[in-house]
């Protein structure tokens, strides 16, 4: 397995004007007392991260289900929808996933 591709993972574009913003800080910091410029540096690592985009390999076989997002299916039930969606009185099922942002 190649470190670097554990390590450099794709960002999101949306993801790059936060990551700025964190860079910026982190920069004006420096200046202002060096412990508080490798929090910033952490700061912007862990934002990096935050907005990584991995290559996903999605499977395509017939009947999978696919989850919009990592993280763990916390629940699973029958609701009502909102009427404001438009989708009618009929019971649906919900899907909850708990994503973490560490």
């Amino acid at each position: 397995m190649n470190m670097l591709k554990i390590v450099a993972v794709p960002m999101h574009p949306e993801g790059r004007k936060f990551v700025a913003v964190f860079a910026t800080i982190t920069g004006a910091l420096s200046f202002v007392w060096m412990p508080l410029f490798w929090l910033g540096v952490g700061a912007t690592v862990w934002c990096y991260y935050f907005f990584r985009d991995p290559v996903r390999v999605i499977p395509q076989q017939p009947g999978l289900v696919m989850s919009p997002a990592d993280g763990v299916i916390s629940l699973i039930e029958e609701v009502k929808p909102p009427t404001d969606l438009g989708l009618g009185a009929e019971p649906v099922i919900r899907v909850s996933v708990f994503m973490n942002a560490f």
